[in-house]
């Protein structure tokens, strides 16, 4: 009985999109800086959220404060934008 030649696993890359991910990642830490204030809120529980890895937020960010940084100005962008129509 001849057998079935062994399948090859389909694997799908991933599309990448920088500006999708940085909107991920800062929507997911605006939560969880909102909820745990800057000193409680974890850098594995954003990436978590956002579904990314931690490197990728440092690649983007440097480092929490500076996240937290841009989590501010999008806010204050927001405010502004709001005021403004």
């Amino acid at each position: 009985m001849p057998q079935n030649p062994p399948t090859k696993s389909v694997v799908k890359k991933r599309q990448r999109d920088p500006v999708q991910t940085k909107a991920l990642i800062l929507a997911a830490a605006m939560d969880e800086f909102s909820r745990l204030g800057l000193g409680g809120a974890r850098i594995d529980g954003i990436a978590a959220k956002a579904g990314v890895n931690k490197r990728l937020i440092y690649g983007y960010f440097n480092s929490k404060d500076d996240l937290f940084q841009a989590v501010l100005e999008d806010i204050y962008t927001d405010v502004r934008t709001a005021e403004a129509g």
